[in-house]
């Protein structure tokens, strides 16, 4: 018996993990753009986003970042500490190239960007392998946003970014483990 049998939130990352393999790369990108789209229109100008570099495979907010950034928002990504396993929210630069890649291919500001005060983050867009409609979220495993998220202040909206086929009718949840408020995705909200 695989170890996945015996962990539900094992299991259910393969399930996701093989629906999304199956949509492939270019229609990940396609479905990304219609799904920003539905997170812009939701969220038209928050006064700061702090969002996600996204990895292959994953529901891509650059589309949002664009815009918002075009309206004059600003927008944080995080910057992970691997030894304390902690995230802050970093300015993005203006240019792609000043940043860097870190462990497991994330891509984040360097250590001179600007960060932006975690009771400043307006909106934040949370990544995840699956959501339920109700916002439980399941993330990759490392616990990074599940200890980022309760550190928010009380007026910041959690947004989770998905592909429709990421939506589960149900997740299972530990005491450690944090939702989201809302979930959008390529069809719209969730």
């Amino acid at each position: 018996m695989s170890c996945a049998n015996n962990n539900p939130k094992a299991s259910l990352r393969q399930e996701v993990g093989k629906r999304l393999a199956s949509v492939g790369a270019d229609e990940i990108r396609r479905r990304s753009l219609l799904a920003c789209g539905h997170l812009v229109e939701r969220y038209p100008n928050p006064e700061s986003v702090m969002a996600y570099l996204a990895l292959p495979g994953e529901a891509d907010p650059a589309g949002a970042i664009a815009m918002w950034r075009a309206r004059g928002v600003r927008v944080a990504v995080p910057r992970v500490d691997w030894e304390s396993k902690a995230m802050s929210a970093a300015l993005l630069p203006e240019k792609r190239g000043q940043l860097v890649e870190t462990r497991h291919g994330l891509r984040e500001p360097g250590p001179d960007a600007e960060e932006l005060a975690i009771d400043r983050i307006g909106l934040m867009i949370v990544p995840g392998l699956a959501f339920t409609a109700s916002g439980a979220r399941l993330g990759r495993g490392g616990g990074f946003y599940d200890r980022f998220l309760p550190r928010l202040s009380g007026s910041t909206t959690t947004v989770g970014l998905v592909l429709s086929c990421q939506i589960v009718d149900q997740i299972p949840v530990e005491p450690h483990d944090r939702g989201v408020e809302a979930v959008i995705t390529d069809d719209g909200p969730a």
